[in-house]
């Protein structure tokens, strides 16, 4: 399952929504995740990818538009995980 796959699985059990509405296109905001639903969405996130967030939830925001903003961020997380694990 990519990450991609596991992140609308996620969404669509924490926001009940149906699978079609979280397209990679599809933006936060048009499935109504404001700034608090976003931190509370990156907290599940830290808990289903094993990853942690930095704080900057401001810069976040700005950064994540799309459903797919938010997988390949959580993929670049992955990254650095990998990437400093001894």
């Amino acid at each position: 399952m990519t990450t991609l796959e596991r992140l609308q699985a996620l969404l669509r059990n924490e926001l009940d929504l149906a699978p079609e509405r979280l397209a990679p296109d599809a933006r936060l905001e048009d499935l109504d995740i404001d700034s608090l639903r976003l931190i509370e969405i990156l907290f599940s996130v830290e808990d289903a990818f094993a990853v942690t967030v930095p704080a900057g939830a401001d810069e976040l925001r700005a950064r994540l538009v799309t459903v797919g903003d938010l997988a390949a961020y959580i993929d670049s997380l992955l990254a650095q995980k990998a990437n400093s694990a001894p």
